[in-house]
């Protein structure tokens, strides 16, 4: 018996070491964008960076965020959840991802699989085994199963019997949303009751924080994560054909009242070549984006968008206690002060627009050296903000914001390059017991033959905020 007893936890620890290393992984798959989902809020797989005989760079092995669909073309590299807050000590507790390397560059993590118990905090090994899953559904399995599940023959599936709506014993006793057909307030498909998703095609799971962090080597917050990705099967709108939606779900499950909480989605794009592209942001819009920083994406690579190159737009249509997006800050890919951040209180002054050295993010110039002032909450808002509410109503200096003159890429005499950005959401309090709300948008905008894709981006989040404010009701 002692010897099954250590193969079991030899066997168990194994399995957890690999949960730990690679979240699950699933892909949207029902319109013109075709994203890779990773079950701890992030769209990433590892690419390894491969060179011809002649030193030129290959094409990825594989695409994060293909659009358009089968051509191994994509506007996003990785993309991830942030979220920090203070407890009532000013203790800082923060979870955060960028590219799993942590902050000694061994590799890093800082959320796993599974929900968290409500009382304590805490999960069982075997839970988070069984959680380590994302259930891929349509809504015409729904609707097949409407029709089909009482007749013989008829054979449910599987993420549909698993759906996991209610938790097991200590843990929540509900989870995923689902219709219970006849209210007897248990999921049962024998019964009738499904799954409650969004759109044509969703992604469901959970994730938290609860264990050390390696990735940021931040305090956990005990935060538990309902994450749904859905999108639309809508070939005659076009805006809604290339938007992907992600609604998030958090909860306090700690005993700490949180506050000064920031949430934050953090995006290295890479718009099909990736060292020839620009940022910037929408203040009135609550949305950022990128955009290629020369008229054609590219030197003929085949991943490359050539002529045609996308804008790839993120954009907050509700969060918590009603924000928007708050802020906007662009880093750099490099160890300077403005450049990637590598412990918690890093992540966590990048999510109040502040730099590494504690300094806040100024206005114009890359924000920091060459900035002209005052202090800001945005990046290279444009034209986007003439009530100067990133400079809480303070006019910026040096003649910006008026008379064509705007804090751009382009009128900073940037050149074009790798790009990541952020943006925040907060200040927020966070109750230990408490559940807040984070959707947002990522929308791919193409030109026409009367207009660029940068002069559609408005047009486009403005069609797919009006949908998302009406239920998706055309």
């Amino acid at each position: 018996m002692k010897k099954k007893h250590l193969l079991l936890t030899i066997l168990t620890t194994i399995c957890l070491a690999s949960i730990a290393q690679q979240p699950p992984i699933s892909h949207l798959e029902i319109n013109n964008v075709r994203p890779t989902i990773l079950g701890n809020g992030s769209c990433f797989v590892p690419q390894q960076t491969l060179h011809d005989e002649n030193g030129n760079e290959l094409p990825p092995t594989c695409t994060t965020w293909e659009v358009p669909v089968s051509s191994e073309k994509q506007t996003i590299f990785q993309h991830s959840l942030w979220f920090g807050g203070l407890d009532a000590d000013e203790t800082l507790h923060l979870a955060a991802l960028r590219y799993g390397q942590g902050y000694d560059l061994y590799g890093g993590q800082d959320y796993w699989s599974g929900p968290l118990k409500p009382n304590d905090g805490s999960i069982d090994q075997m839970i988070s085994m069984k959680y380590h899953h994302i259930w891929n559904l349509s809504r015409a399995e729904i609707e097949q199963f409407i029709t089909n599940h009482g007749n013989a023959g008829y054979q449910i599936p599987e993420d549909i019997l698993t759906w996991p709506a209610h938790g097991e014993e200590g843990y929540a006793q509900n989870l995923a949303p689902f219709v219970d057909v006849n209210s007897d307030g248990h999921y049962n498909p024998a019964d009738g009751d499904y799954p409650d998703i969004k759109g044509d095609q969703c992604l469901f799971f959970i994730f938290n924080d609860h264990r050390p962090h390696t990735e940021t080597a931040g305090a956990a917050l005990d935060l538990e994560v309902q994450a749904m990705v859905y999108a639309f099967d809508a070939p005659n709108d076009e805006a809604l054909s290339n938007t992907v939606f992600v609604k998030y779900k958090f909860f306090n499950r700690s005993n700490n009242n949180y506050y000064n909480t920031y949430l934050g989605l953090w995006t290295d794009w890479d718009l099909g070549y990736m060292y020839d592209d620009y940022v910037g942001c929408d203040v009135q819009r609550n949305s950022c984006f990128a955009y290629n920083g020369n008229a054609v994406d590219g030197n003929g690579e085949s991943w490359a968008y050539g002529d045609n190159p996308p804008v790839q737009v993120l954009t907050v249509l509700n969060g918590p206690d009603g924000l928007g997006m708050t802020g906007f800050l662009c880093h750099y890919n490099d160890n300077s002060t403005i450049g990637d951040p590598r412990y918690a209180i890093d992540y966590y002054y990048y999510l109040q627009s502040i730099w590494r050295d504690g300094s806040h993010l100024r206005y114009g110039g890359t924000g920091f050296y060459d900035a002209v002032g005052p202090d800001c909450n945005y990046m290279f808002p444009g034209n986007s903000d003439p009530e100067n509410i990133g400079t809480g109503g303070i006019a910026p200096n040096d003649g910006y914001n008026t008379n064509g003159k705007y804090w751009t890429e382009e009128q900073c005499g940037n050149p074009p390059g790798d790009r990541r950005g952020l943006a925040s959401v907060g200040p927020f309090d966070f109750p230990a017991g408490s559940m807040k709300e984070l959707d947002y948008a990522l929308i791919t905008v193409w030109k026409n033959n009367s207009h660029s894709a940068m002069e559609r981006k408005g047009e486009f989040i403005d069609h797919i905020k009006a949908l998302f404010n009406n239920g998706f009701a055309h």
